[in-house]
């Protein structure tokens, strides 16, 4: 599974210069709050994941890798270990992030610290679902397959959902909903938080499960 996961990783080398541009796209969304920083970190991190997918293609991989001692599901497995180290990375270098944006942010951050895990936890949930728009479709259909409905529609469905919450967000009387759902979440931290990560988790779960079935009867 490691071992899949490197080979994954220095296959997509070409790639690896862009990751210095995904700060750049996450400070950008800092501009209207802070807090939106780490979810569109995730969300970016795990989309350069998906490159692994557009190598395997180019490259022909796939046969490489069905000609190692190594089972279908160790590449899934490996895949997914890569994805999800792409979004702890993204978690990680988004909250420094969430506090440079702060500065230049049009709507400042002037919670507790408390208030900023419901922001860790629902990017985790984000990043599980979006996986499971993306995964399970690309291991079926490869990538220049599936491309359309594994990459674009569900970058439509973030791009989406990002605006539907800076409409409702800017609305007459809305200027404090996030902050009121944050003041509700800090209250009761492990109901919101403990219930978003098992959901999110039951969610990663269901879309490994599903990757790795499609794979394993996938036809080359």
């Amino acid at each position: 599974m490691k071992r899949m996961a490197m080979i994954d990783w220095n296959a997509m080398k070409c790639f690896h210069l862009r990751l210095f541009l995904l700060p750049i796209i996450s400070l950008a969304a800092g501009f209207i709050s802070a807090l939106l920083v780490v979810p569109t970190n995730v969300f970016m991190f795990l989309f350069f994941s998906v490159n692994t997918f557009a190598v395997e293609e180019k490259g022909d991989l796939n046969k490489l890798y069905l000609t190692l001692p190594v089972k279908r599901s160790a590449v899934v497995a490996g895949r997914y270990v890569l994805s999800i180290c792409m979004g702890l990375a993204g978690l990680v270098t988004g909250i420094p992030l969430a506090i440079l944006a702060d500065r230049f942010s049009l709507s400042h951050y002037y919670g507790p610290i408390g208030w900023f895990l419901p922001v860790v936890t629902i990017s985790y949930l984000l990043f599980s679902i979006f996986n499971l728009c993306m995964f399970p479709i690309l291991f079926k259909m490869g990538y220049s397959k599936g491309k359309f409905w594994g990459m674009l529609v569900p970058i439509a469905l973030f791009a989406a959902l990002y605006g539907a919450w800076v409409i409702v967000s800017s609305l007459p009387g809305n200027e404090y909903l996030l902050f009121n759902a944050l003041e509700y979440a800090s209250k009761n931290m492990f109901l919101v938080n403990g219930g978003i990560i098992v959901v999110a988790t039951l969610v990663l779960l269901c879309s490994f499960l599903l990757s790795k079935n499609l794979y394993s009867n996938r036809e080359f």
